[in-house]
């Protein structure tokens, strides 16, 4: 057995649900011994069994997700997965993790629907799909989710954070009555209990810190 501990620069992280969602991606690979992944410094560490597991095996895996192996200039960032446009508008979509689904899926919807495909996310504003897979044309209708998608035209309210259900609407009311800017401020003026998963509660599977910030930004711009 030959055991190797690396540490790899992951980027897009901005949350312990970030961390926790590169975690799991890897978790299944034999040859895995420990992981642990930080989103304060956009990087994981892992001990593998190289007769099990090559390093690039490891990198190529992590690529698939959400978030991304930031490697050094002039080393190929392995086996990026290619995602394919809505095949209703044409549109660039972005891949988003199972779980999303199975938390956000109407009932009737969620029954019909085969979980084992690789699904995307439309972010068509004007496209009504919210989900879409190529391998069998399932395409699932935005009117099928239990919560709107913020970002698609004729959604009555505007949610930023799906964890803890903040819309812009709050959001500007902290900003502007509270001077509150901090992510961690706002959602504890709302919520005792605040909660950070975002790969099962929020329906683009992505952290929405970065989207707070945002929105923070473009209110205080028009103060």
């Amino acid at each position: 057995m030959a055991i190797k501990t690396i540490t790899l620069p992951i980027k897009g992280m901005s949350c312990s649900s970030c961390s926790r969602s590169v975690e799991k991606q890897v978790e299944h690979l034999e040859g895995v011994i420990s992981k642990s992944v930080n989103h304060a410094t956009d990087s994981g560490q892992f001990t593998i069994d190289e007769a099990k597991l090559s390093e690039q095996e490891l990198i190529s895996t992590i690529n698939q997700g959400h978030y991304k192996v930031d490697l050094p200039e002039g080393i190929a960032n392995a086996n990026v997965k290619e995602v394919p446009p809505c095949p209703t508008c044409g549109k660039p979509g972005a891949e988003v993790p199972n779980t999303v689904l199975r938390s956000n899926l109407k009932p009737n919807t969620y029954k019909k629907t085969i979980l084992e495909d690789d699904f995307n996310i439309c972010m068509n504003p004007s496209c009504n799909v919210a989900y879409y897979t190529t391998k069998r044309n399932q395409l699932i209708d935005k009117s099928e989710l239990k919560r709107e998608l913020y970002f698609k035209e004729g959604t009555q309210r505007a949610i930023i954070c799906y964890c803890n259900n903040i819309d812009r609407d709050q959001i500007e009311t902290v900003v502007t009555q509270h001077h509150i800017t901090d992510w961690d401020e706002a959602m504890g003026f709302y919520r005792n209990k605040v909660q950070e998963k975002c790969e099962i509660l929020n329906p683009t599977g992505l952290c929405c810190r970065n989207l707070f910030e945002e929105v923070v930004e473009e209110i205080k711009s028009n103060l």
